[in-house]
């Protein structure tokens, strides 16, 4: 794209854009080759004393819908297991190289990770809450096992963990035959899972500091965490290397790594309202709706580590306007504006759609946001039009709530945004929405996933800001330079 008013940094786009399927499969390609060629240098030399797991139904239940118990075992482990090992063996790496921070860094530029002992595996879970294992292999059973700290919560959300250790056996079986047979050394590592990591330094992640979280965050002092979900993207905790997200994204990744087969999920959609990604064929950069919309859950925005508000109609509307009033929607949407910076983003993108709504009224003109919930929070995630959680809302005009789209219609307009949820990213809604022919905004947030580092601003998407402050500005910079948005 071309110099814009909205960025003084403004790379160019590539000349010719590639296809969705191509972007995609590249993707998964490049992180398979680096994320997984690194694991061959680790694994430790000391060992793990087994502690009997005493699992409650529930995790039985869950164990059987995603563990194969042949493959991985899941048992407990606690301080006193520890192995004193102090003969820690580091790689030379250059700690005043300001390109080399974290983990994830030394992956991308083919640098060997540092050895590291089974004491830093463990010390990591002190870290976490919840949803941290350690996954050991022994060579003398040629078995997988998942270690689970006794002290932490186990939390409905552990199932992605279990899920992700057991995918993980099967990538390292499939990808690296040699190092896992009954003559290899022992191997460790330590798999977290979940939306976001969950740190118990929250104090560190509301700062939002650029370095690490603690005074011994080298990378040499540290034991790498593979963790399947969205990571930081500030550098606090440069250990974490962020892994496919549990779901389609890590099946299709085991798909691919295992069988070089492209999934279902990330291959043309087959027929209308199939499985698949949709590329709108056929369709025109010109012929599209000259509009950003999203469609998607009134969900909170990174929970434990946000003040974003999901707003209550009693406390934000009723309490400061008058209904009676001849036009309460625009008291309504002038107090929303008053109170943008308390919103979660997707709200914030509520608002602006109210604003653009009106301004299209004026000058008879499409509005040029369209973003709006089309479910709600709760089991089955019900319909955002009709809730009696939106009745108020709607009584007033207020434009929160719209008909779900699939994708084939969704890939009928010209610029797409994926706003962030309770992880802070929309994972599968990134790399849907790369596939359509329009222009992605792309919704740059506290945290970020493993695809994220693939993908250039400006090449292969538009960057927005955490609040959507400058979406209008790119929108309108988008409109006046059509030829670089069609790229």
């Amino acid at each position: 794209m071309s110099s814009s008013p909205a960025s003084s940094q403004v790379h160019n786009m590539q000349s010719h854009r590639q296809s969705g399927r191509q972007r995609l499969v590249l993707l998964a390609i490049g992180f398979a080759a680096a994320s997984l060629a690194s694991m061959y240098t680790l694994g430790p030399t000391v060992s793990l004393n087994d502690s009997p797991f005493s699992a409650s139904r529930r995790l039985q239940t869950q164990l059987g819908m995603y563990i194969d118990p042949k493959s991985v075992d899941i048992k407990q482990f606690s301080e006193e297991h520890i192995y004193q090992n102090n003969n820690l063996v580091t790689a030379d790496i250059d700690n005043n190289n300001p390109t080399i921070t974290t983990y994830t860094d030394l992956v991308h530029n083919e640098i060997e990770l540092p050895k590291y002992t089974l004491q830093q595996v463990i010390e990591e879970a002190k870290t976490m809450r919840s949803k941290y294992a350690i996954l050991r292999y022994d060579p003398t059973t040629d078995k997988f096992t998942g270690y689970y700290y006794k002290n932490e919560r186990w939390v409905p959300g552990c199932y992605k963990l279990m899920h992700s250790l057991s995918a993980l056996t099967v990538l390292l079986r499939a990808i690296f035959p040699e190092r896992f047979t009954p003559n290899s050394p022992e191997f460790s590592m330590g798999v977290s899972s979940g939306d976001y990591p969950a740190m118990v330094d929250q104090a560190c992640i509301m700062r939002d500091q650029d370095g690490p979280c603690d005074e011994e965050g080298r990378l040499m002092n540290k034991a790498p965490v593979l963790h399947f979900g969205s990571v930081f993207r500030k550098a606090m905790f440069p250990n974490m290397i962020a892994m496919p997200m549990p779901g389609e994204h890590l099946d299709c990744f085991v798909s691919w790594s295992t069988s070089k087969e492209v999934c279902g999920q990330f291959k043309p959609q087959p027929h209308v309202g199939g499985p698949g990604l949709v590329f709108g064929e056929g369709l025109s950069y010109d012929e599209l709706t000259p509009q950003v919309i999203w469609r998607g859950t009134d969900f909170p925005f990174l929970n434990l580590f946000n003040s974003g508000e999901q707003p209550d109609y009693e406390d934000y509307i009723e309490d400061n306007i008058d209904l009676n009033a001849a036009n309460p929607l625009a008291d309504a949407i002038a107090v929303m504006r008053e109170n943008y910076s308390m919103l979660v983003p997707r709200w914030q993108g509520v608002v602006l759609t109210a604003e653009a709504e009106q301004e299209a009224l004026q000058t008879n003109s499409l509005p040029k946001v369209n973003i709006k919930f089309s479910s709600a929070k709760g089991k089955g995630k019900p319909a955002a039009i009709g809730n009696p959680k939106y009745k108020q809302w709607e009584d007033i005009g207020f434009p929160l709530a719209g008909h779900g789209m699939p994708p084939e219609e969704m890939s009928k307009f010209k610029y797409h945004i994926d706003i962030g949820g309770g992880g802070g990213t929309t994972w599968t809604g990134t790399t849907g929405k790369l596939a359509m022919p329009g222009l992605l905004f792309h919704h740059i947030t506290p945290t970020k996933d493993y695809i994220h580092d693939h993908l250039l601003p400006w090449v292969h998407y538009v960057p927005v800001q955490s609040d959507l402050s400058d979406l209008r500005e790119k929108v309108d910079w988008a409109e006046t330079h059509p030829d670089r948005s069609e790229e």
